[in-house]
């Protein structure tokens, strides 16, 4: 009886101090606690209303002004409890029921929603544990800052989606097509891995996180590259196929081998033929290797430079087009030649972004690709009238080798470009 007495009494300081005159008050000590992990320090309450005075002059047996302000120290407020009728209570045991919600810190808070969170994300992937997606979410999730930085974003906004989709995602990363040895079309493979086609469509939130788990497992690094062409070589490295019918290579010479010493038939009649032929991304990925007659092969940026020279040349000879870009399907190309030991010879434009895509070569191919065509005095041959604009001239501030380097000074100190339709002699090989 006694014991409920003491609750009762409890109940009723909660229901005293819940007054509207003692909000504030009581507010402030909330957020003292929230602050300080403990009730501590002082409050002041400004512009004080009559009834909020009146209550607070009686409550500390200080004068207090109405429209006046106040600084209570909590051992005051403490010192005051104990002079009134609920006085065995502390602060501590009062403030909670008042708030009608626990005294909880900011750090409090923060540790509790990050075990909500780790909870979360622990409970959606147990299932995924030990395998290739497991592994790529759960090494992200602690040690790549940007990865866990956007998934505490997607967290807290899109909690939902996560929950949903995450399971999806983890499975169609361990059912990758390259994992069988074989190549499928994006929606084809979105279809059998999510039921939907369009699932991993560009834009979409899960291709973001598809692309992210593919450059953990194949170890691409963890640079951002958001380019239409990047995210096509990240998703051929898993035996995904974007676009392929719109992803072509234009080639001469070339022999493509299906298995260690099967030829591919269609290519080897246009080799027989000596004609030109276009290679879609669906044609590479049956192939095992490439190889040129010559163990090199020819790179231009031009059209026109690439009929000069395979009509100057001949059967002999081993020429890709690269159309001004560096395509998928041209990467892919280049991979299957180099794997079956050809040299690459490459040549473009100069002007910056012929000069970038040279860079890229060279880092790929290393010692492999040899730049062709590329010295200072063709420059002063292929300068045409036009001149390069400052944004794109500052491009060149990207280039490391240092014999781009050395072009990349002309092209500042001149500002034309070359291109390479004004030196067509140079390319009789």
């Amino acid at each position: 009886m006694e014991k409920w007495n003491e609750n009762e009494t409890l109940l009723q300081a909660a229901e005293y101090f819940k007054k509207p005159e003692f909000q504030r008050l009581f507010t402030g000590l909330q957020e003292r606690y929230a602050v300080l992990s403990r009730l501590g320090g002082s409050i002041s309450l400004n512009n004080l209303t009559k009834e909020e005075a009146e209550a607070l002059e009686g409550f500390l047996s200080v004068q207090v002004a109405e429209k006046g302000k106040i600084t209570i120290t909590v051992p005051k407020l403490r010192k005051a409890l104990k002079n009134t009728r609920y006085g065995k209570w502390e602060l501590e045991e009062i403030l909670p029921l008042v708030a009608e919600r626990p005294l909880v810190s900011h750090k409090e808070q923060r540790v509790k929603k990050e075990q909500d969170r780790e909870c979360f994300f622990n409970e959606i992937s147990c299932g995924f544990e030990g395998t290739q997606a497991g592994i790529w979410f759960q090494s992200s999730l602690s040690e790549d800052r940007y990865f866990s930085a956007w998934l505490r974003k997607d967290y807290h906004s899109e909690k939902e989606w996560l929950e949903k989709n995450l399971p999806l995602i983890f499975g169609a990363l361990n059912t990758l097509p390259v994992f069988k040895g074989e190549y499928v079309r994006l929606p084809v493979f979105a279809a059998s891995a999510t039921g939907n086609p369009h699932y991993f469509d560009e834009g979409r939130k899960a291709l973001k996180y598809l692309l992210h788990g593919i450059r953990f497992l194949f170890k691409t690094g963890k640079s951002e590259d958001h380019t239409a062409e990047s995210k096509a070589v990240l998703l051929y490295q898993a035996g995904i196929m974007k676009e392929d019918l719109y992803n072509w290579v234009l080639c001469y010479g070339i022999r493509g081998y299906v298995s260690l010493e099967k030829h591919h038939d269609g290519m080897e009649e246009y080799l027989r033929r000596g004609e030109a032929q276009v290679l879609t991304l669906q044609n590479l990925s049956i192939l095992h290797s490439a190889d040129t007659a010559e163990k090199k092969v020819y790179v231009v940026e031009n059209p026109s430079v690439f009929a000069w020279i395979t009509e100057k040349k001949g059967k002999e000879c081993a020429c890709i087009c690269s159309g001004g870009q560096l395509r998928l399907s041209v990467l892919v190309l280049l991979d299957l030649l180099v794997k079956g030991g050809t040299d690459i010879y490459y040549s473009g434009d100069f002007d910056p972004e012929g000069l970038l895509i040279a860079q890229r070569l060279v880092y790929r191919y290393k010692s492999r690709l040899k730049l062709w065509c590329f010295q200072p005095d063709i420059y002063h041959r292929a300068m045409s009238s036009e001149v390069i604009s400052a944004k794109r001239l500052r491009q060149l501030e990207k280039l490391t080798d240092e014999r781009l380097v050395l072009l990349a000074g002309l092209l500042l100190e001149f500002k034309h470009p070359g291109y390479q339709e004004n030196v067509m002699d140079c390319f009789i090989i």
